[in-house]
């Protein structure tokens, strides 16, 4: 059975699964200092190198969950291509994640004993540099306030091996804050009205920030370029408190809730088989890649529900397969050039993917 859709234009997405509400990994916390390079902040043991950075993965699951198939990636000043990504691995032990734990990753320059003495891994050197750990680039945790993370599975089990799944990000893929100058390092702002007043500044840069207790799933879909971080992040330490002036405050800025995530109030659901992903991503595939003027969506043994594409203006046409076996046809040709993704979602609505479509 072959049918054509009419696709008016499309909303930027990133590869991502989504599945029910505490059942897969996401970050908990984003710290990103703005400690002065050459300056000491542990009492004269060492100068920091500006760079006391991290992030924290925490796993609401009620399993352990092998940390193996797992990535971060950066995607620096705007880029809508991934420019480090390493694996999850820690330094010692067995590479696994307990049920309500934590895993930190840090900078490899990080010098505050906060972060240094609860980093279950530090990255590699800044890129280009190759390492066991690295897929592409080099260290990944030598962000700023305008650059996009993202946290990823894959699908094999093994990070760098099959398809990856984006199943968490911070910030905005493809897009670059600035300053209201015009020019240099911006950052993704904004307060949320659940705060109260006075209205709680949360930034991208130069805070201490975790997620709030209720939120108990990744951002699956790319962000708009206006994403405010309040949304679903607060602040708890500041370089720049409200109300302080010049670099006075910045050794202050602290991370004691790294390594914890502590307050999460959403359930505790089961984690899903990478068997069952596999399966679902391997059945749908979408070609030619790059297209142009027409694309096929072909679905071989497994059940999907419907397709869905959405435009920025929230819009969307949606295709409904009737069968595990069927082409359907998409007709791109109002579509600009660009990056686009293609929402397939289960028949019985426990999986959701996006797969990669390049219009020429």
């Amino acid at each position: 059975m072959k049918k054509s859709y009419f696709l008016v234009s499309a909303l930027l997405l990133t590869a991502a699964a989504s599945y029910g509400q505490g059942t897969e990994l996401f970050l908990s916390e984003y710290d990103e200092g703005a400690h002065q390079s050459g300056v000491s902040y542990n009492g004269g043991v060492s100068n920091s190198t500006g760079s006391e950075r991290a992030i924290e993965i925490f796993n609401p699951t009620v399993a352990s969950v092998n940390l193996n198939a797992y990535s971060v990636r950066r995607y620096s000043n705007g880029s809508a291509a991934v420019t480090e990504e390493e694996k999850l691995q820690r330094r010692t032990g067995t590479n696994v994640l307990n049920p309500s734990a934590a895993f930190v990753f840090a900078s490899g320059e990080a010098t505050i004993t906060a972060i240094t003495s609860k980093a279950d891994q530090l990255s590699a050197g800044h890129a280009p540099v190759t390492g066991p750990n690295v897929i592409f680039g080099g260290g990944m945790a030598y962000f700023n306030g305008d650059d996009a993370i993202a946290l990823v599975r894959w699908t094999s089990g093994t990070a760098g091996v099959g398809t990856p799944v984006l199943i968490d990000i911070f910030g905005s893929i493809g897009f670059q804050p600035l300053p209201a100058s015009g020019t240099g390092t911006g950052q993704w702002s904004g307060t949320n009205p659940a705060d109260g007043t006075p209205a709680v500044y949360v930034a991208s840069a130069n805070q201490s920030l975790m997620r709030r207790d209720n939120i108990s799933r990744g951002i699956r879909t790319n962000n708009p370029t206006n994403w405010n971080p309040a949304t679903e992040w607060t602040v708890y330490s500041y370089a720049f408190p409200p109300g302080s002036t010049g670099n006075t405050e910045v050794g202050n800025q602290s991370y004691a809730r790294l390594g914890e995530h502590n307050d999460y109030s959403g359930p505790n659901g089961l984690y899903l088989p990478l068997k069952t992903l596999e399966k679902f991503n391997s059945g749908i595939s979408i070609y030619p890649n790059p297209a142009s003027g027409s694309a096929t969506v072909e679905i071989k043994d497994v059940k999907v529900g419907n397709i869905i594409v959405l435009n920025s203006l929230g819009q969307s046409i949606t295709a409904q397969p009737r069968g595990m076996n069927e082409k359907i046809t998409l007709d791109i040709s109002a579509l600009k050039p660009g990056l686009y993704f293609v929402q397939c979602l289960s028949a019985d609505g426990q999986i959701k993917i996006y797969k990669e479509l390049v219009v020429k």
